[in-house]
């Protein structure tokens, strides 16, 4: 808010800051100032290590058998009332975390995977403010070699669509002092980087999980 505070935003805009001039524009970036987008990985609560097919259960097999729920959550439905509708894309890819270990038990390297394409949920729920995807997550540790160490986790990237007016404006928003204008490089998630405009990130949204 500091920054949103010294832009002079309305009217006034210092020249690092011009485009805040068109009201629609500084109006987004406030927006996002208060969207409060974030991501939880954790574990699915309503996980059951056997689950069976029961027709009559009242939570589905999909989601009883995912041990992992990824929930991706926003103010943004709450603060626009009915000046529009929120889409939520979501890209998530379970990576891989290679330890080898010295013949002394020293770890010496570790290489990470991560795939190219995105992982198919077992399930998804979709909510006025959030979309819940689950997932199973491999065991760790599975490697027989007393070298080596496997371990898994998942990566996100996930994209608000905010639809008003016959416009689309897309969150997490940049900075008030980002410069940043949506465009097709920003179309697609980026797993090399993090922290970037329009792509919320697991690390960086992230918050606490119930473990």
């Amino acid at each position: 808010m500091e920054d949103w505070l010294s832009a002079e935003t309305f009217g006034t805009a210092g020249a690092d800051v011009q485009y805040l001039r068109d009201p629609q524009e500084a109006f987004y970036r406030l927006l996002g100032v208060f969207a409060g987008n974030s991501i939880v990985v954790g574990r699915n609560p309503l996980f059951e290590p056997k689950a069976k097919l029961d027709s009559r259960a009242e939570v589905p097999h999909s989601v009883r058998s995912a041990d992992t729920l990824i929930r991706i959550e926003s103010r943004l439905p709450g603060l626009l009332g009915s000046l529009g509708s929120v889409d939520i894309e979501a890209d998530c890819r379970l990576c891989e975390t290679v330890t080898h270990y010295s013949i002394k038990g020293s770890p010496y390297s570790t290489d990470i995977q991560a795939p190219t394409m995105c992982s198919i949920p077992k399930a998804q729920r979709l909510y006025n403010d959030s979309l819940e995807l689950y997932f199973s997550t491999p065991p760790a540790n599975t490697d027989p070699s007393p070298f080596k160490t496997r371990n898994w986790y998942w990566a996100v990237r996930a994209q608000l669509i905010l639809k008003s007016c016959g416009e689309n404006r897309h969150f997490p928003a940049p900075g008030v002092k980002g410069p940043a204008l949506y465009g097709p490089v920003h179309a697609k998630a980026n797993f090399n980087k993090a922290e970037l405009p329009f792509w919320a990130d697991e690390k960086n949204h992230k918050v606490s999980s119930n473990e």
